[in-house]
């Protein structure tokens, strides 16, 4: 005959530990040098920082996010224009 395993309805956990802030850590960063060698300001929740190109640095995780962010977002911005004048060329032939 088959007995029923009974499961326990909560679980013991040891230990619970905290939720750990990555983005307050330092990391090694450095924006690639361009034509535009200007510094470059990051700003995150009223902090900031200004880092030029081609020079490295330490700064924390939410900065280097924030540029990478902004860089992916001019970038989507610059395909979408991109299609915008391919379609608006494409219109125009079809006149």
């Amino acid at each position: 005959m088959a007995t029923k395993k009974e499961t326990p309805a909560v679980e013991e956990v040891d230990e619970i530990q905290p939720e750990v802030d990555r983005s307050e850590e330092y990391v090694d960063f450095m924006i690639p040098l361009g034509a535009d060698s200007t510094p470059v300001f990051i700003g995150v929740n009223g902090e900031n920082v200004r880092v030029r190109p081609g020079e490295q640095v330490s700064i924390k995780r939410k900065f280097v996010e924030a540029y990478n962010n902004s860089v992916k977002q001019t970038q989507a911005a610059y395909k979408a224009q991109r299609a915008a004048e391919a379609a608006s060329r494409k219109a125009l032939a079809d006149l």
